[in-house]
Parts: structure tokens; C-alpha cells; sequence
């Protein structure tokens, strides 16, 4: 029976093997014994990485909610709707529009040009410019400027002490001395006290026409001899000749030998005066030679109002007739020579429109135009020098400074016109290049428009996009939309 017995069970637990009942008691039975099976760790992880992330995205959510929340009073309709006007729209006031000054310009076609860029360099206008050379040799006694000093024409830069200039004084003296000697004699010639042989001639000549009145008289009376008449008569022609030749020959010989010692020493004078004032030291007229100060020194004066750009002496140096010792330069205007490749030279001539930047000048342009052009090219550069004459006003470019500039010339594109703004209404606000658009029926509200734009060309800028033909843009008083656009965006972020 009891064989019976295990032969019944043993067909029930063979049957029974691997039954959804007997996995379960097994794994409730080994549940402290085997780990649990990798798949199921797998599901678990993966549901509690999306619980986290649920949580953290909820987190983020209404942390953005708070930072974004409205001020009291604001409704989102208002905010989005303030918040729009301060990106595309600009308001002014009635005051402030009429302080702006408003004025628009309609977008245009205009001719298309190219602009070609090279590098330059600012020159002193060599017109302009005179260096400043003694005539004499000598040494350096004071140096009275320095570099960068502004100067007036005629103003003493310097004073150098030359022997060639003791010299001239002594000559001048010399030559004053003799010129006061023949004047001195002209004057004793020229008064009659001092004739002495005129005067010897006419008592001669008085006392043979007394005897010769004598003589006849006495032959009227009878009593006279005939060759008593014949003597006094020869002896009166005698003196009279005699008085003839010393104020006809003798005495306007001596007087036209001190007037000419007079005006050849007058002559000699002069010319020692005026080589004294060649080389740069002028005598006055009727100076007196006490022979108490130095005549040896010269002043080295300024030639033209302007800068000193370059002092090559100092106090005590020796130096040679004909060597510069400064030089002035007039730099309120100034010359841009301009390297214009092989290729380009002949887009280039007398007149073209030129454009310089500089980083000394910051956003800012000077414009002028070609005043010369090199025929000469430079055989190791393959360039020809433009030289581009420009007004220098508070002296902002300085000589020796690297410039760009620009040539307006033709594009060469084929296309005869192109959309051109002003380049006064073009304002960059960040990144963005934005124009200001009037809008219709609306005064003082204005649209901010992007745009796109191209190349420089005589103030006014090339559209690429953001503009179309009959689009009025403003342009004075556009700074001052983008100064209210830009303080309505900073009273939002408050």
C-alpha cells in the first residue's frame, strides 16, 4: 500500500514540473538565496530615470515661470504686446519728435560703384613744409623749441654764434666810417669860407680891374703912359681867366669827387646791410656801434607758421653753413599716399572720389580726392604711389600713420544702378543693423526694420536686403530713435 502509494505521487510531481505555480513558490523560496534576474533591474532603472527627469523638467518649468512673472497690474496680453513694440516700434512724444529734428530720405536706385581698398600712409604736405637751414657756420648757443612746438612765422628758434657774422659788423663799421668822412667833406667843398683858391682868384681878379680903371683914367687926364694901359689891361685878363678856371674847373671838379666818395661809400654800406640780413641778421638803420655786445650772434628764426616736426642740434654743437637744424611743418592738411595695385591704375585718376579710415579716427571717414597720380610704377611693389590731399582739422592724422583707403571706381558688374540707404540712418544696435521707417498715419511712431547692406559708396550704403525702392528712412535724428529704442528695452529687463 505504501508503494502504491509513492507510485501516485511521483506521476503527480512529474506532471506538475514547471508549472506557473511551482516557479512562483520557487522563487518566493529563494528570494533570500539567488539574485534577482538582470532584465528586471533594467525596467526598474529605467522608470526611475523618467521620474527625475519629470521632476526636474517641473522644477525648471516653474522656475522659469517665476522669473518671467508679470508686474502687478500687467496682464501677458500687455507685457507680449509692450514687449513687441520695444523690438520692431520707437514712440516719441510730441517734444521729443520736434527736438530730434526729424528728416527723412527716400531709398533709391543710384549708379553702381565699386570700392577699392588699399593701404596708405599720411605724409606731411610737402608744400607746406620748410626746413630751416642757417647761412652761416658757427656754434649753437640756445635752442628755444622743442619737438611738437607750434611756431609763428618769424619767431626766433634758435641763435648761433658766428665769426663770419663778427666780421660783417666790423666791415659795416668800417664802411659807416668812411661814408660819415665823405660826407663831412662834401659839406666843408660846398661851403664858400673853405674856397680857398676861389677866393685867392677873385682878389687877384679885383685888384687888376682897379689898376686898369687907375691906368685909364690917367690916360683920360693925359698924364698916363699907352703901355701902362696895355699891362693893366693884360694883367685884368689874366685874373679874370684866372677866377674863370678856379670856379668853372677846379672847384666842380673837387665837388663831384666828394659827391661820388659820398654815395659809392653810401652804396658799400647798403650792400654790407642787406648781406647781414641774407644771412639772417638784419641791422637796423642808424644803429650806433657802441662795441659793448656780442655782433657775432645770429637768430635762426621760423620761415612759415606751423609745427616743429624735427630739431637736429642741441646747445653747443657746431655746425656748417647750409646744414638744417629744424623743420616746420603746416599739418593742417596733410597727404595720404596711397599704393594702387598694377592692375587697378587705370580705374584710378585726378579726381576720384577717395575714402580714408584710420583707427585714430574711429567709425568716422575723411573723404577727398585724387590730387595726383605717379606715372612711375614701383618696380619691386608692382604699385603706383595716389597722393590724396586732405584737410587735417585738430590734426587727427599724424605723418607716418597707416590709413586704408577706399576708391570709389565702377563696379564692373554689369549692372547699371543698384538700391542704395544714406549711411546716416544706417545705427547698429548689438548685432543688428537696423534703419527707422515713419509709419503712415501714425506721427511719432516709427518701425524698426533689419536689414543687410553692402559696401560704402559716396555716404551712401548698398541694400542687400531688409529695403525696397520708395522706402523713407530717416535719417537725421535716427541716433536719437536708437537711444529711446534702447531705453525702452532697458526699462523692460527692469
Amino acid at each position: 500500500m505504501s508503494k502504491n502509494s509513492t507510485n501516485e505521487v511521483n506521476p503527480n510531481n512529474s506532471a506538475n514540473e514547471g508549472s506557473p505555480q511551482d516557479d512562483e513558490r520557487a522563487m518566493f523560496k529563494g528570494a533570500g538565496e539567488r539574485p534577482a534576474r538582470p532584465s528586471s533591474i533594467g525596467r526598474r532603472n529605467v522608470v526611475i530615470v523618467g521620474i527625475v527627469a519629470v521632476l526636474a523638467l517641473t522644477v525648471i518649468l516653474i522656475v522659469a515661470f517665476w522669473l518671467r512673472r508679470e508686474k502687478p497690474g500687467q496682464s501677458p496680453q500687455q507685457a507680449e504686446a509692450k514687449s513687441e513694440a520695444t523690438t520692431d516700434e520707437v514712440s516719441l512724444t510730441a517734444e521729443a519728435l520736434k527736438a530730434a529734428g526729424i528728416e527723412i530720405e527716400g531709398v533709391t536706385h543710384r549708379p553702381a560703384v565699386a570700392l577699392l581698398r588699399v593701404t596708405g600712409t599720411v605724409e606731411p604736405n610737402a608744400q607746406q613744409t620748410q626746413s630751416v637751414t642757417p647761412l652761416v657756420s658757427g656754434r649753437v648757443e640756445r635752442v628755444n623749441v622743442v619737438l611738437g612746438d607750434r611756431v609763428r612765422a618769424g619767431q626766433t628758434l634758435a641763435t648761433i654764434a658766428s665769426p663770419q657774422i663778427a666780421q660783417m659788423h666790423g666791415k659795416l663799421h668800417e664802411a659807416e666810417t668812411k661814408l660819415q668822412l665823405a660826407e663831412r667833406n662834401l659839406q666843408r667843398v660846398q661851403r664858400a669860407e673853405n674856397r680857398a683858391a676861389v677866393l685867392q682868384a677873385k682878389a687877384r681878379l679885383d685888384e687888376a680891374e682897379a689898376t686898369l680903371r687907375r691906368t685909364r683914367r690917367l690916360i683920360e687926364l693925359g698924364v698916363g703912359a699907352g703901355k701902362d694901359l696895355i699891362a693893366a689891361e693884360t694883367a685884368y685878363r689874366t685874373a679874370k681867366a684866372d677866377y674863370d678856371f678856379q670856379t668853372n674847373i677846379s672847384l666842380n671838379r673837387e665837388l663831384q669827387e666828394a659827391r661820388a666818395a659820398v654815395e659809392t661809400d653810401r652804396v658799400d654800406v647798403a650792400h654790407i646791410r642787406d648781406e647781414l640780413r641774407a644771412l639772417g641778421a638784419p641791422v637796423p638803420q642808424g644803429e650806433r656801434h657802441d662795441h659793448q655786445r656780442d655782433t657775432s650772434l645770429v637768430a635762426v628764426r621760423a620761415p612759415v607758421s606751423g609745427t616743429v616736426t624735427e630739431r637736429l642740434a642741441n646747445a653747443g654743437a657746431g655746425i656748417e653753413a647750409g646744414k638744417p637744424l629744424f623743420t616746420v611743418a603746416n599739418l593742417s592738411t596733410v597727404w595720404v599716399i596711397a599704393n594702387v595695385p598694377e592692375a587697378h591704375v587705370g580705374s584710378v585718376r585726378v579726381g576720384t572720389p577717395a575714402e580714408i579710415r584710420s583707427a585714430a579716427l574711429g567709425s568716422n571717414a575723411v573723404s577727398g580726392r585724387i590730387s595726383y597720380v605717379n606715372s612711375q610704377l614701383n618696380e619691386d611693389t608692382r604699385t603706383a604711389q595716389v597722393r590724396i590731399e586732405l584737410n587735417n582739422a585738430g590734426e587727427r592724422l599724424k605723418s607716418g600713420m597707416f590709413v586704408e583707403v577706399g576708391f570709389q571706381v565702377g563696379a564692373g558688374t554689369g549692372r547699371g544702378e543698384e538700391l542704395m540707404v544714406p549711411t546716416a540712418a544706417v545705427q547698429r544696435i548689438g548685432d543688428r543693423t537696423v534703419v527707422f521707417i515713419r509709419k503712415n498715419g501714425e506721427p511719432g511712431h516709427f518701425e524698426v526694420r533689419d536689414v543687410e547692406l553692402g559696401g560704402v559708396a559716396d555716404q551712401y550704403q548698398r541694400v542687400l536686403s531688409g529695403l525696397q525702392p520708395g522706402d523713407r528712412v530717416v535719417t537725421k535724428g535716427s541716433f536719437t530713435l536708437k537711444t529711446q529704442m534702447m531705453k525702452s528695452s532697458m526699462g523692460d529687463e527692469h
